[in-house]
């Protein structure tokens, strides 16, 4: 069995990582002879950025790892100072839909993923970093979570917004005076890609956020009121 163990040897922000053959006794047991200021171990086969994403809230920055409690420190690299922050947003199957989804989430009532049933794919696009990939952003996870992110943002000066559909990304968040730091990693794949690291005015940043939140929150409602005609059927 292979166990992963996440570890500090001293009180810095951050955790080191190391993959072990040993059943997760043992690996308590070295643990506490390394005299580890603090470890965590858990039974992880895969630590791909694309595994830790999908199986953990663990954030991989500068080096270290960091878990959901964690304050993840300010960078101390530079960023990209942006007067603009645009995105552009499509609702991948506004004109055409396909009837055996819809009554897939019909049928699959009981299933509660937190925001109902429908995932309303939008492609998402920004303007800061035009060769990355289009984002696939299931509309409804989007308007679930990305209030508390911003809200916790706006009272702890940090935070992080996890992206899981239809593309896994992570949002590090930073304020520092009338500034946002923003910075965004892509964890599709073995390592974590950072796709832009930039710098704007809280204003900006917060008013295309609430962009979003109204684009998104547009294209979830026509999704609904488009699935609740069709389900109509299951009424005759």
């Amino acid at each position: 069995m292979r166990t992963t163990i996440f570890y500090k040897t001293d009180n810095s922000a951050g955790w080191q990582m190391m993959k072990l053959q040993k059943p997760k006794e043992e690996c308590e047991k070295m643990c506490k002879e390394q005299n580890f200021t603090d470890y965590k171990i858990m039974e992880l086969t895969h630590t791909t950025a694309q595994d830790l994403h999908l199986l953990t809230d663990i954030v991989v920055f500068e080096n270290k790892y960091y878990f959901s409690d964690d304050e993840i420190p300010y960078p101390t690299t530079e960023s990209q100072i942006i007067q603009n922050f645009d995105v552009s947003m499509v609702w991948e199957e506004e004109n055409e839909y396909y009837e055996t989804d819809y009554d897939e989430v019909y049928n699959e009532q009981t299933i509660n993923w937190g925001w109902g049933n429908l995932w309303t794919n939008v492609i998402t696009k920004f303007s800061i970093n035009k060769n990355m990939d289009e984002l696939g952003i299931v509309a409804q996870g989007f308007v679930h979570d990305i209030p508390a992110f911003l809200e916790k943002l706006n009272n702890n000066k940090q935070a992080v917004y996890h992206n899981d559909e239809y593309s896994p990304f992570i949002w590090l968040a930073w304020i520092k005076d009338d500034k946002v730091r923003l910075i965004h990693q892509d964890y599709r794949y073995e390592e974590v890609n950072t796709e832009f690291d930039v710098l704007m005015d809280k204003e900006i940043f917060y008013n295309t956020c609430n962009h979003m939140l109204e684009v998104m929150q547009e294209f979830a409602d026509k999704d609904l009121k488009r699935y609740n005609e069709y389900i109509k059927k299951y009424e005759k």
